[in-house]
């Protein structure tokens, strides 16, 4: 295994991947990846960027750099239990937590990167956050539930790291 991070990151500043020499697996570079991310934790106390969110920036680092197509790369991530705070705006996180959301920026680049990034709507109304702070960038669901329901009915894979 090469210990150096791989430099060309299709997603800057986030999800550093290292070069494996001749691993024995890959993902075929013209299928076609659908994914959805369960996030339900943050271990960062809200003081960095949760790091399964970073997980989301190193799965499309990683098989981009395989050559894995963007385009090939169908991408959502439900955010719920003690991840929820991290759909909110950056001034109501502050009021909060005394900082600017650390997520803004990531949840930003990757909804760039067509990633579709949701809240659950339950533990969002749970948390009593107000619908008016969430975060431009991500959507709101109806539950966790509903959405990892509906994307695995659409063909989606689940991936929990939490």
């Amino acid at each position: 295994m090469n210990i150096l991070a791989v430099n060309a990151q299709l997603i800057k500043d986030f999800g550093v991947v290292y070069k494996i020499d001749s691993p024995d697996l890959l993902l075929d570079t013209n299928t076609e990846y659908k994914v959805i991310f369960d996030v339900y934790t943050d271990n960062a106390n809200g003081e960095k960027v949760n790091p399964l969110l970073n997980t989301v920036a190193r799965f499309i680092n990683m098989h981009a750099a395989q050559g894995v197509l963007l385009e090939n790369m169908k991408i959502a991530v439900i955010l719920h239990g003690k991840a929820t705070k991290s759909a909110l705006s950056d001034a109501p996180y502050n009021e909060l937590y005394k900082i600017d959301n650390p997520n803004s920026k990531l949840i930003a680049i990757l909804k760039n990167t067509n990633v579709e990034i949701f809240v659950c709507g339950q533990s969002y109304m749970a948390s009593k956050f107000d619908v008016k702070d969430k975060s431009e960038n991500v959507k709101m669901a109806l539950s966790a539930l509903t959405a990892l329901v509906e994307y695995q009915n659409n063909g989606y894979k689940i991936i929990n790291f939490n």
